[in-house]
């Protein structure tokens, strides 16, 4: 699902997952990380990740970057993550089967995610003009150049 948020800022593109099976503890250590970073980065890292949560994460941000393409005609390039978080979806219990016929209980929670992108205009600034870097001269003492003088007019002779 995307949407445009048009009261804050027309260059936010905003997509939303439910039900993904893993905690929103877990997942919001993999969004908090990516806040800030061009999303075809992103993707690039979150391949690398070993966490069960990088996955739809991944997805989510192709799908963002999805919508930016087809709602703003946004380039991917110029796509920055703007915030990404996950809440606390459904949760289902489960449970363990326990020595002497007990069962030991626990519970599966899911998570809805939230991301948005920034679109990202480039800044066009004019070429800047060459500056040359200065010489320094150093000043050399009257008498090493009376030296060098007589030196060389020694050797002429």
């Amino acid at each position: 699902m995307a949407t445009l948020n048009n009261k804050e800022n027309s260059n936010i593109i905003t997509a939303r997952a439910s039900h993904v099976l893993s905690s929103p503890r877990k997942t919001n250590l993999i969004l908090k990380a990516l806040v800030g970073r061009p999303a075809l980065l992103a993707i690039k890292q979150l391949a690398v990740i070993q966490k069960r949560a990088s996955d739809p994460v991944a997805k989510l941000i192709k799908q963002a970057i999805g919508n930016a393409v087809s709602l703003k005609q946004a380039s991917p390039d110029s796509l920055i993550i703007n915030s990404a978080f996950a809440t606390k979806g459904r949760t289902i219990k489960r449970a363990h089967i326990g020595g002497r016929g007990r069962t030991k209980p626990y519970e599966r929670i899911s998570s809805h995610l939230t991301l948005s992108l920034r679109v990202v205009t480039p800044k066009i600034t004019a070429p800047k003009a060459e500056v040359k870097p200065k010489v320094e001269v150093k000043e050399v003492k009257k008498e090493t150049i009376k030296k060098v003088k007589a030196a060389t007019t020694k050797k002429t002779k």
